[in-house]
């Protein structure tokens, strides 16, 4: 990520570059035509004197040519310091150009320019989790995280682009390149109450859909009051993390160790499980029952079935396989991953 970005600031430096390489040319032109009129025998041919010029104004100097007279050594000299100016001019140029360009990318200031993208809004252990699951599933995915908390990229993090700034603020999610991203994850901000997080990712949420309406947001919340102000923002899914956690530990404290089969099925490594998976056109019009019995010849469990908005977990034996209908699974481990 910060490679294509200094790269495409040193592409921003070609007006500079051209127009001192188009200095230079004028200059190591007009000195070789004049040396090649003073000194004729010295250089014979005009493409001489330019060679000449050119090889000093580089401050190479090969020495096949050398001027005898006083006029010709000063201009070589005039070619010598011109060089030495350019050259210098040129190199701190582009030097200052990529560590600004770097600084700025650490610091969240410059602009996304990919399309496809993933955001990721607010700094936390939920977002450091998700960034680092993301790419393992899809290494190659871009991804770009938004906080106004953090003074600069935090260290460990490679592949991410960062956005410094508030996620509400249309400036913000612009500078994030919001038109062309895929999917938006907006978490809560442990700060304050929980009524003021979630007022703030509802008012995230407004901003992305007011800006890009097509693009899935999943919205985290920590009050079920709210979920119903997320829905009307716009927000595709809406996770109700405190009603989750509070799940996850009663189901503990029930059945003891019930976290662990959880964390088994949910955990994105060579071990994933729990799948969402697209049916092919042979699923369609088979009973729940047919289609269980196939699948688990072949190594997965089927536990249910994604309908439009509707999640039919354990369904009746002749429930009927439905076009655009997503299986839930558990996949099989291999051997090798059991332990």
């Amino acid at each position: 990520m910060l490679e294509l970005v200094v790269l495409r600031a040193l592409v921003g430096r070609i007006p500079i570059v051209a127009r001192l390489i188009s200095i230079v040319f004028i200059l190591a032109t007009t000195i070789g035509l004049i040396i090649h009129f003073i000194e004729p025998d010295v250089f014979p041919t005009w493409f001489d004197a330019v060679w000449w010029a050119l090889v000093t104004v580089s401050t190479v100097g090969y020495g096949d040519f050398v001027p005898v007279t006083t006029i010709g050594r000063v201009l070589g000299i005039i070619l010598i310091f011109s060089g030495v100016g350019f050259m210098t001019l040129f190199v701190t140029s582009l030097a200052a150009k990529m560590i600004s360009t770097v600084n700025a990318f650490r610091e969240g200031m410059l602009t996304f320019m990919g399309d496809g993208h993933v955001i990721i809004i607010g700094w936390n252990e939920r977002s450091r989790h998700a960034i680092e699951n993301l790419q393992k599933v899809e290494p190659k995915s871009s991804i770009v995280l938004i906080d106004d908390t953090l003074q600069e990229l935090p260290q460990g993090l490679r592949h991410i682009h960062f956005v410094r700034g508030n996620s509400s603020e249309d400036a913000t999610l612009k500078q994030a390149n919001i038109g062309l991203a895929s999917s938006v994850l907006i978490t809560a901000q442990h700060q304050g109450s929980e009524f003021s997080s979630d007022a703030h990712s509802i008012l995230s949420t407004l901003a992305v859909k007011s800006q890009h309406p097509e693009v899935y947001t999943i919205v985290e919340v920590l009050t079920t009051e709210q979920i119903a102000n997320a829905k009307r923002a716009g927000a595709d899914e809406i996770v109700e993390s405190t009603t989750l956690t509070g799940s996850v530990l009663i189901n503990s404290l029930l059945y003891h160790h019930m976290s662990d089969v959880l964390d088994d099925l949910l955990t994105f490594n060579e071990r994933t499980q729990l799948t969402f998976s697209p049916i092919v056109e042979e699923h369609v019009n088979k009973t729940f029952a047919a289609l269980l019995s196939e699948l688990y010849n072949r190594g997965d469990l089927l536990i249910g079935v994604k309908r439009s908005e509707e999640v039919l977990l354990h369904p009746p034996h002749d429930t009927v396989i439905q076009q655009g209908d997503l299986l839930i699974l558990i996949n099989r481990l291999h051997a090798s991953t059991i332990t």
